[in-house]
């Protein structure tokens, strides 16, 4: 189950019990935080989670031609109870 949470910081937060794929869009150009994240699918295993992840990463590069590498969606595998923020940089 999703659930919203906040980080020790109180900054706005999400997570699941479950594995999940978090889908992290590029919405912001210019901001400090881009990145507007939410959970895009849930699993009760990690091989199927990483399986789906795979599949949205396939079909978000079809999507993001032309479009410069630092502005490009990002996805995640997280594991079951991990707090994603809903708005974030971009990954290292």
């Amino acid at each position: 189950m999703i659930t919203e949470v906040q980080t020790s910081k109180g900054r706005d937060a999400m997570t699941s019990d479950q594995w999940h794929v978090i889908h992290s869009r590029f919405t912001f150009p210019g901001a400090r935080r881009p990145y507007l994240r939410s959970i895009h699918s849930e699993w009760s295993d990690q091989k199927a989670c990483r399986a789906a992840a795979r599949k949205l990463r396939a079909e978000l590069l079809l999507g993001s031609k032309g479009v410069p590498v630092a502005e490009r969606d990002e996805v995640f595998v997280r594991r079951p109870n991990f707090k994603s923020l809903k708005l974030a940089k971009a990954a290292p």
